[in-house]
């Protein structure tokens, strides 16, 4: 299964073995943590257990805090 993915500007192709993957496992597959990263599709941001389609993009975007 393949997916594209928009971060920092870049798209990136990713392929997985299995047939459905959820947003976290993206995250994970790009050494990303849920802490630092979250996704977008179509405008709203995705849950961890949100499952992406073959063919899909999506947008990682980093949080950023401050104080």
């Amino acid at each position: 299964m393949k997916v594209k993915v928009v971060y920092r500007g870049q798209i990136k192709e990713l392929e997985f073995e299995k047939d459905k993957v959820s947003a976290l496992d993206i995250l994970k597959a790009l050494g990303l943590s849920r802490e630092y990263a979250f996704m977008v599709r179509g405008g709203e941001i995705l849950q961890d257990r949100e499952l992406i389609k073959e063919g899909e993009e999506v947008k990682i975007i980093n949080a950023i805090s401050g104080g």
